[in-house]
């Protein structure tokens, strides 16, 4: 296998590259960013496993902004034609993009590579749609009976004052096709979010207002389904600590492979006529101690890292589906393993106290009111007591790849965590909120 390996940014990206090293005769990587550092500090791509990088521009903008078209845009275009070029160069035979735009971008092309030969683990563009879209995602978990919060798309002034009478504050302010929660905004203010609302020019960029999920505690479930619409995977960890308040995220969790939402689960995959790599991600309501839905990954995504450090090799799986062949099912995943991030929590733990610290002041020195009083910071004394439950407990610990392989293949890692540092910086917005 000779294998291109894109959007080297992300962490899954890293994941896929050191699952199918063994497999691979050649790998290379593209690099894309905003300008010339940002691409070539992509971290994966500097991993000593990868044997060639080529700079690429950038293919979501027009996705960012809601374009969603079956032809492409002059700049996916432009994409689309530098990784051809790439391909022929260096003879690649598989193409692993693991990005919501750049996955939706080839499922487009899907001809082009496969005339070339190449085979690339993502279903057809109008398969992609309802997963990649978060309003037609709520709209297909409702059709199965899986829990989700209120969700309105918003066509006009007076319709979004139809809409804040119908859901409490805070309101959530959510892209239709974003990734990692980017451009999601929470409002108590009406005239704020009116006003943020009348930015819009484009009415294929309208965002969504969404029911604000109170509460903690997230559940997230990964899965793998066959050509069938068959699950030849599902991981469903407890989470025990989260990166974000606000946002989703977990920072620790414990393995599981178990839950009440399994039957519906497998019935919105057939809905969806899915194969291959899915993330479903939840929030458990306070309120009734249900999970509800927050969005769908048509990917492999962030936390790839779980499944591959416990065993279970999903980038190949992919490959398997998405070449017909009959994969098994994987049932073998450690059981009550704690998945632990020590170079990410390094960051997360000033955070989180610096959080705290806001949250009081913004509360109990101004008076203002907490987004979700069911969520507040925990105390330093809890952040003792949780950060030692899980690095000094009795339970087996697996640790994440950027920790692990820290002395095996430094630059990534490093690369990752100045990467991190980043995102924590764009996040100090939300503290104390």
């Amino acid at each position: 296998m000779k294998l291109l390996v894109t959007n080297t940014q992300s962490a899954q990206a890293y994941s896929i590259i050191r699952a199918l090293r063994p497999y691979a005769t050649k790998i290379v990587a593209t690099m894309e960013g905003n300008h010339r550092w940002a691409a070539r500090t992509a971290h994966a791509a500097n991993s000593r496993f990868v044997d060639s990088r080529y700079y690429v521009p950038r293919a979501d903008w027009d996705w960012h902004a809601g374009i969603i078209q079956k032809e492409n845009t002059e700049r996916e275009e432009a994409y689309i034609q530098q990784i051809l070029k790439i391909c022929r160069q260096e003879q690649i035979d598989t193409i692993f993009p693991s990005h919501d735009a750049l996955v939706y971008v080839f499922s487009k092309n899907r001809r082009a590579f496969e005339d070339m030969g190449i085979l690339i683990p993502v279903p057809c563009y109008e398969t992609l749609l309802t997963p990649l879209d978060k309003y037609r995602t709520i709209k297909a978990a409702q059709r199965v009976g899986f829990p989700c919060p209120r969700t309105y798309v918003p066509e006009n002034s007076s319709d979004l004052v139809r809409i804040t009478r119908e859901l409490d504050p805070p309101w959530v302010l959510k892209r239709r096709f974003t990734v990692g929660g980017e451009g999601m905004a929470f409002f108590t203010d009406l005239a704020l979010l009116r006003e943020e609302i009348s930015k819009i020019r484009d009415p294929r960029a309208m965002p969504m207002i969404q029911e604000y999920i109170p509460g903690r505690q997230r559940q997230n479930f990964y899965l793998i389904a066959d050509r069938a619409g068959e699950l030849r995977a599902l991981f469903c960890p407890k989470s025990l600590r989260d990166s974000n308040r606000l946002h989703s995220g977990s920072a620790s969790v414990e393995s599981a492979v178990s839950h009440p939402l399994v039957p519906q689960i497998e019935r919105l995959v057939r809905d969806l006529q899915w194969w291959g790599a899915l993330t479903i991600q939840t929030k458990v309501d306070i309120r009734d101690g249900m999970p509800k839905l927050l969005e769908m990954n048509p990917r492999l995504g962030l936390h790839l890292w779980y499944r591959t450090e416990l065993g279970c090799n999903e980038p190949l799986m992919c490959l398997k589906v998405a070449q017909g062949e009959e994969v098994p099912e994987f049932c073998n995943y450690p059981l009550e393993t704690l998945l632990l991030e020590p170079l990410e929590d390094t960051l997360r733990v000033g955070l989180q106290i610096l959080d705290l610290l806001v949250y009081k002041f913004r509360t109990k020195i101004r008076g203002m009111s907490a987004i979700d009083p069911y969520n507040a910071p925990l105390s330093v004394t809890d952040l003792v007591r949780v950060y030692k439950r899980d690095y000094f407990g009795t339970k087996r610990k697996v640790f994440s790849p950027y920790w692990s392989y820290l002395l095996d293949d430094p630059l990534p890692c490093l690369l990752w965590w100045y990467a991190f540092a980043g995102l924590c910086v764009r996040n100090l917005r939300t503290l104390g909120r």
